[in-house]
């Protein structure tokens, strides 16, 4: 069920402030219910109280600064855009001004202050939104497990006692959003790390086409998958925020007309499923199918070739990463940075030429190879093929670490190889007795996220109604 608002002689409850969508907060804020300063503060006094890092610098004053011209605007009935008063938390990737982005990474411990706001900063502040501050993050974004030697690990949002993967890269971002810190938070996704994190926390995320938002101002991993992505509890709250960031020229498209048509890949994402997300995943089909919709299993060669093309020739990931840190990574900061970080990076300095016009091949060949099976239509398959893992046994062993984070990232790399916009939706709800959460992913080819959206609105509430 989604969260409603609870008043209590007209006095809106710190918990209940904190566990509301952010569209329903920005409701609650239109309609006066709430002052955007009380909001501010509430989610600035629980980053202050956090038990584990999921944020690494809290802008109270920018946020309460902020909350004070929302209140402003909408007591004079002049707000923004919906979501004016409502806060929001930035992985640390993104520049804010004042403040040094860290990457969470000793390669940019001595950084300067950002001189001015990333450009997706600046438009959720030109909507009137109210910066929390930066959150937690795997160092450089280059892992899907969430675990930081430097600055710590977010806990999971699913258990307080057990150490949970968060996920990553995004890792902050998902406890955030997970644990009621932040009703949106971005992260970015080059493999996963939006969808991960959502998966693994029990939120949502959303994994856009490449070049749908501006990526200035964001230090890169990978400049050729980047991709910059909110989390947050329902797919509205990702639909509300990509209106605010995607271009002033963006033009909509047409509401559907048609039924959607779904497809089921049984290519690699449906291989060795823990039992619970095959469980999951099956009633969620049966779902879709009883409310009318049907689901055609198909086959992609393209699945199946990429993994084969990895391993033999590396990752654009790897390549990208190595030209972009290859020139800061002295002897002192390969002994300092996280090793399985750098064992990623160091994949990219042998790579050749050839590697990777074979592997921009197989990405060209496996688009039209999607777009000729689906059409218009949409996949559905499991965000990731496990549940979020414990972390200590995979910080005790690398080579199980690396085991867990190629499995973690397995389902979602698909997408950033072949520029698929995806929204990750929990197929359970969280809090669940010892039941950590599963996700379904909702995907179709690039350019298409007006009509993900609106399809992945229809999913949530299938699935929402009747689990």
């Amino acid at each position: 069920m989604k969260p409603t608002i609870a008043v209590v002689h007209n006095i809106m409850r710190p918990d209940d402030i904190a566990s509301m969508t952010a569209c329903n907060l920005g409701k609650a804020l239109h309609n006066r219910e709430v002052k955007a300063v009380d909001v501010a503060q509430v989610f600035v006094d629980r980053a202050k109280k956090q038990s584990s890092p999921v944020y690494l610098q809290i802008t109270e004053s920018r946020a309460m600064a902020e909350a004070k011209a929302a209140d402003k605007r909408l007591d004079a009935k002049a707000p923004l855009s919906p979501l004016d008063g409502v806060p929001i938390a930035w992985k640390d990737l993104y520049d804010m001004e004042g403040e040094v982005t860290t990457a969470a990474s000793i390669v940019f411990e001595k950084a300067k202050p950002a001189i001015s706001d990333a450009p997706v900063v600046a438009k959720a502040k030109a909507a009137g939104m109210v910066s929390l501050g930066k959150l937690n993050m795997t160092e450089l974004a280059f892992s899907g497990i969430g675990y930081n030697p430097h600055y710590g690990t977010p806990m999971n949002a699913c258990s307080d006692t057990v150490a949970y993967s968060p996920g990553g890269s995004s890792s902050g971002s998902g406890a955030a959003v997970g644990r009621d810190m932040a009703p949106i938070a971005i992260g970015s996704d080059t493999g996963g790390s939006v969808r991960v994190p959502a998966a693994y926390n029990g939120v949502t995320g959303l994994k856009t086409s490449e070049g749908r938002y501006d990526k200035r101002g964001v230090i890169p991993l990978s400049r050729t998958f980047d991709t910059v992505g909110p989390l947050a509890k329902t797919v509205a709250d990702c639909a509300a925020i990509d209106k605010i960031f995607r271009s002033e020229h963006h033009v909509q498209a047409p509401p559907r007309t048609e039924k959607p048509q779904f497809y089921t890949p049984q290519t690699i994402v449906l291989d060795d499923l823990d039992p619970e997300v095959a469980e999951d995943y099956q009633n969620a089909l049966s779902m879709i199918e009883d409310a009318g919709y049907a689901i055609t299993p198909i086959d992609l060669d393209c699945f199946s070739k990429s993994f084969e093309l990895m391993q033999e020739c590396g990752t654009i990931v790897a390549l990208d990463a190595w030209n972009e840190y290859g020139d800061r990574l002295t002897d002192e900061v390969r002994a300092r940075i996280d090793e399985r970080v750098l064992d990623r990076i160091m994949r990219g300095s042998t790579m050749t030429m050839s590697d990777v016009v074979r592997l921009h091949w197989l990405r060209v060949d496996g688009v039209s190879e999607i777009i000729q099976k689906t059409g218009s239509g949409f996949m559905l398959m499991p965000t990731v093929p496990i549940v979020a893992p414990e972390l200590a046994p995979l910080v005790a062993d690398k080579s199980v670490f690396h085991k867990f984070n190629l499995k973690s990232l397995r389902n979602t790399t698909l997408g950033n190889i072949f520029n698929l916009p995806g929204v990750a939706m929990p197929m359970t709800p969280l809090g669940n007795i010892n039941k950590r959460p599963t996700s379904l992913l909702v995907t179709t080819h690039g350019g298409r996220d007006d009509d993900l959206l609106a399809v992945a609105s229809m999913l949530e509430n299938i699935i929402t109604i009747r689990r």
